[in-house]
């Protein structure tokens, strides 16, 4: 569910990486595994751009094993390099779901 920018800027992503001292803090701390962002896009997602320190940042709202997570990200080239990984917050959890498509009873029955 990212915008048509965002989107198009995901589809040339053919790796991931980030600095590994950064992985084992965030692991250590937050339980989450940066090796694991890669599956953040293979669902429904929400990007937001987000730019920090004069660097087109964004924010991608997903789902890790069945937790919302956030991940802030950058691209370099073909590459996505992963700069953070945190559990959604109250509030960005809620907007994430009501952005959600929803599925009528109807559908499920098919």
């Amino acid at each position: 569910m990212a915008d048509d920018a965002a989107g198009d800027v995901f589809a040339h992503i053919r790796e991931f990486d980030w600095d590994p001292e950064k992985r084992e803090r965030t692991l250590r701390e937050r339980k989450i595994d940066f090796e694991d962002a890669r599956f953040v896009f293979d669902g429904p997602t929400i990007v937001r751009r987000s730019d920090r320190n004069n660097e087109t940042r964004y924010m991608v709202f997903g789902f890790l094993d069945d937790v919302e997570v956030v991940v802030i990200c950058t691209i370099r080239g073909s590459v996505c390099w992963v700069i953070s990984a945190r559990r959604a917050r109250r509030d960005e959890r809620k907007k994430y779901h009501a952005c959600l498509p929803r599925v009528s009873a109807q559908k499920k029955q098919d």
